[in-house]
């Protein structure tokens, strides 16, 4: 059964609902930003397993040991101790999520608060890998930086935290599940924990003799700030004693010979910003630090260094090594992401499978599975998206066909997989197979398949993944000959207007009871709306219009007097106008603006579920009018009519005092920086009451200054106009 999100609850039931989690077993894939994932099991309060995505265990920790799979696929051993401290690298421990409650633990009967998570904002409902949720965002006061949750809506378990570019992501969240002690140890070979402390100890030795022995580029010169701090003295003689010291910013020098070419950046300078670069005889020299510094301070500190001579081999040669060792490095990982002896049937759950089933060019295929994982650029953004495929190269697979890799793969998952076969290999643009491998079913048969070009893989495999697109809305936008090459770029306006200058346009050759009425409407209006114009042939808008199945409970104004006046095809602009549960389509000419056609599209009201159906009812508040102008906001100015903010908020404010009495209340800003003064036009406030977040409705008045001012439930707030159900 699908869950359903109603209405926003309240930070405390969010809470409440995550405290429920506590002292029960949690089971999900663990997913980071570059593309890697878990499987992360654990059963309070001390029991923890990560697999890696070929099913190893990489990390394991019951109450009494721990072992951790090191990069020479060695097991380390470490017994728990109440006197070791254990500290996690990276972005974090799973345990940020599955244990999420300890960031907001239960208010301490010994009056110490030992919350990180405060000051959290009103929740809104966000998706995460398929599963709905409310998503919270506060202060981490441990670091004193923003931190944001997401909350599954139906579980309570957390399936997102994000600190800044860091984040997790929990897919497949499962409670309650029964899981064998000896899932939390390790049986295998190992070695203890001290012989690795002591490995890094000695690799730590290692590079610091490494490091000594690089001759040094010191500065002897640097910019200094003089502080001075009375100690003691005598205003009568003048006499004073001063601590004085000198402060210098701290930065990195980097430097490199020139001819050799600069290094790759490395932690933590690859997060420092740069602050200068310039060439001084052998070497490069970059100054890197998160303080400011002047560029002639810079450019005089490059100045005082004491320089040393380069590296006597010629630079050349040392280039030409590097060279080799980085590509050494890149085909290394190359070969190892191309999958080559990986049997297919150990990745079926949680990977997008990319299976060669044509084994007649070994570089083609190479060229193909690199083409279809590499990072592209997408739109005008500075953001690059990858597929994240996990490759099977295997001749046991060599002229697999789609009936027999939905056998080999028999029950889902996978719902979806990839082939390079034949065609891909030899057509030039290497279209790859997907292939839909999810249950059977009449509009979705198993099976199904379309090709995909390499450059479009990220989209493809991104989107079904998380499961935020299904396998038809590709399949169904391939160009004539069955090939997904992206989605057509959406119409870009011609004409940016408003709704006054149409008006305006239309206002002297008003031809039908359909464009009476839409000029009625948009005239009327006291603040002018954004319209975009797009050019269309008339044809296409009476082939789009006719073929609309609108239903039963749609009102349509002009509807037939619109597919008249569109039949006869040619050029025009077509816009769209919102109005109150409705919209309104018009076509005028291209050249004079002279109105063609109108109609409108009204939409029923909306009717709440029976009560007796167990979904919650949200509080229902009728006012005397509903406000049935559209408003762009973003549209609105200093030099419109507005509601003064600080009178919604007086009104706010009053309002929780007469209702929480003596309790301390602050806040109340309206959550909309200009507010139209339209009767019905109703504005969100947040308000604190002894601590607590409540949110509150004011709603504009025909009279100056005058609200209509609601708390709204933790049920929610629904608001009506006269006689509305």
């Amino acid at each position: 059964m699908r869950y359903v999100l109603g209405m926003a609850p309240t930070w405390e039931q969010i809470r409440g609902a995550n405290y429920g989690t506590m002292g029960r077993t949690v089971r999900g894939v663990v997913h980071r930003p570059d593309g890697s994932w878990q499987l992360v099991l654990h059963a309070p309060e001390a029991a923890w397993r990560y697999e890696n995505e070929s099913g190893e265990p990489i990390f394991l920790e019951n109450a009494t040991d721990r072992w951790s799979r090191d990069a020479d696929d060695a097991m380390v051993h470490a017994v728990k101790s109440p006197n070791t401290m254990y500290a996690t690298i990276g972005i974090g421990s799973p345990s940020l999520l599955l244990r999420a409650y300890d960031t907001f633990p239960p208010a301490s009967s010994h009056m110490f608060d030992n919350e990180r998570f405060v000051d959290p904002s009103a929740p809104r409902a966000a998706i995460v890998r398929g599963r709905e949720g409310w998503e919270v965002t506060a202060l981490d006061q441990y670091t004193n930086e923003t931190v944001t949750y997401v909350f599954d809506a139906e579980l309570g378990v957390a399936l997102r935290w994000q600190h800044g570019d860091e984040w997790m992501e929990l897919e497949n969240p499962a409670l309650d599940e029964e899981f064998d002690p000896g899932l939390f140890r390790w049986t295998g070979p190992s070695r203890p924990a001290q012989d690795e402390i002591a490995k890094h100890q000695r690799e730590h030795q290692e590079r610091e003799r490494a490091l000594a022995e690089i001759p040094q580029a010191v500065p002897t010169w640097l910019p200094m700030t003089i502080v001075a701090t009375s100690q003691s003295g005598d205003p009568r003689t003048g006499e004073l004693s001063l601590s004085i010291h000198g402060q210098s910013p701290q930065f990195t020098l980097r430097r490199w010979v020139s001819a050799i070419g600069e290094p790759a950046l490395e932690w933590p300078n690859d997060l420092t910003p740069q602050r200068y670069r310039c060439s001084l005889g052998d070497w490069t020299y970059e100054i890197r630090g998160y303080q400011d510094i002047d560029p002639t301070d810079c450019a005089r500190i490059v100045q005082s260094i004491v320089p040393v001579d380069p590296p006597s081999r010629e630079a050349a040669q040392i280039a030409a090594e590097l060279a080799v060792e980085e590509l050494d490095r890149r085909e290394e990982e190359l070969l190892e992401a191309l999958g080559t002896g990986r049997v297919l049937t150990d990745h079926l759950v949680d990977e997008s499978l990319l299976i060669r089933t044509d084994f007649t060019d070994d570089g083609a295929w190479r060229e193909i599975a690199v083409a279809a994982m590499a990072p592209v650029s997408e739109g005008d953004s500075d953001l690059e998206f990858a597929a994240y495929l996990t490759c099977i190269d295997n001749r046991d697979y060599d002229g697999l066909t789609v009936d027999g890799l939905l056998g080999l793969i028999g029950e889902p998952p996978p719902y979806y997989a990839f082939l390079v076969d034949a065609e891909t290999v030899r057509t030039p643009e290497h279209p790859i197979v997907a292939v839909y491998t999810g249950p059977d079913e009449p509009d979705r048969p198993r099976g199904r398949t379309f090709r995909v070009i390499p450059a479009e893989m990220w989209s493809v495999e991104n989107n079904l993944s998380i499961a935020n697109m299904d396998f038809e809305s590709f399949a169904d936008s391939t160009d004539d000959d069955g090939v997904f090459r992206g989605f057509p770029e959406p119409a870009r306006p011609v004409e940016e207007v408003t709704t006054r200058e149409i008006a305006q346009w239309i206002a002297d050759d008003l031809d039908t009871d359909a464009l009476r009425d839409f000029y009625a409407e948009i005239d009327g209006r006291k603040y002018p709306y954004p319209v975009s114009l797009f050019e269309v042939d008339l044809s296409e808008v009476h082939a789009q219009a006719r073929d609309i199945d609108y239903g039963a409970d749609v009102d349509l104004v002009g509807y037939e007097a619109f597919l008249e006046a569109t039949a006869r095809g040619g050029p025009a602009l077509l816009g769209n106008v919102p109005a109150h549960r409705a919209q309104w389509t018009f076509v005028i000419d291209h050249e004079s603006y002279r109105p063609i056609a109108a109609h409108r599209v009204g939409f029923s009201t909306y009717t709440p579920p029976d009560s007796e159906t167990g979904v919650p009812q949200p509080m229902r508040l009728e006012v005397p009018f509903v406000c049935t102008e559209p408003v762009s906001l973003s549209s609105l100015t200093d030099r419109d009519d507005l509601v003064d903010r600080e009178a919604v908020k007086r009104a706010v404010l009053a309002e929780a005092a007469r209702l929480h009495g003596d309790a301390q209340i602050t806040g109340g800003e309206p959550v909309l920086a200009r507010i139209p003064r339209l009767a019905g036009f109703n504005i969100g406030c947040p308000v604190q009451v002894d601590g607590q977040h409540v949110f509150y409705i004011a709603i504009v008045t025909d009279a100056a200054d005058a609200f209509i001012v609601q708390e709204v439930p933790p049920e929610g707030l629904r608001i009506v106009g006269p006689g509305e159900p």
